[in-house]
């Protein structure tokens, strides 16, 4: 099965928020668990082949590199101040030193040579009592930066993934 052909509607369907639906009968329209659940499906679906590409080449080459993983952070950032379901998590922050300790992680975890010095992920979130749906706001707001800086959507695919795998690390409500 090609699991790109999958992969990039139910990542637009779970990430971007669909206006819910009212369905018929006594069917709810979905909840951010349910999104939730299905981007977890998602990426568990197409880890083998995101595994591929990060063997033939790695993620960090594929997204440019330091300085462009930093300006993709920076946007995210940026994006997350006008995102009215998260703004609240950034309105007290440094911006700047938030945007690079994020390309720090995530540089350093896909095959930079960066190194993170910053706090764990559960107690540099846990303040911040972030559910589903802030998640997937979050998550929004990165498919977003990176759509505007031209990456394919097999690199957003992964970012997303990569996120994912670390839900359980920064959401706890």
């Amino acid at each position: 099965m090609n699991f790109r052909l999958l992969i990039r509607p139910l990542l637009l369907f779970a990430l971007l928020a669909v206006p819910l639906l009212a369905f018929a009968g006594e069917e709810k329209a979905p909840t951010a668990e349910d999104h939730m659940n299905g981007l977890v499906e998602m990426c568990a679906a197409s880890a083998e082949a995101r595994a591929q590409r990060h063997t033939d080449k790695s993620l960090y080459e594929r997204l440019g590199g330091y300085d462009r993983i930093l300006e993709m952070t920076t946007e995210v950032v940026r994006l997350h101040t006008v995102n009215d379901q998260i703004k609240h998590t950034v309105a007290n922050v440094d911006k700047k030193a938030l945007a690079k300790h994020v390309a720090d992680f995530m540089a350093a975890g896909i095959g930079g040579t960066a190194e993170y010095t910053g706090r764990d992920l559960k107690s540099s979130h846990v303040h911040l009592e972030l559910t589903d749906a802030d998640f997937l706001a979050a998550g929004g707001d990165i498919i977003t930066a990176m759509r505007s800086m031209d990456y394919g959507q097999e690199e957003i695919d992964e970012v997303v993934c990569m996120f994912v795998g670390l839900k359980d690390q920064v959401v706890f409500k």
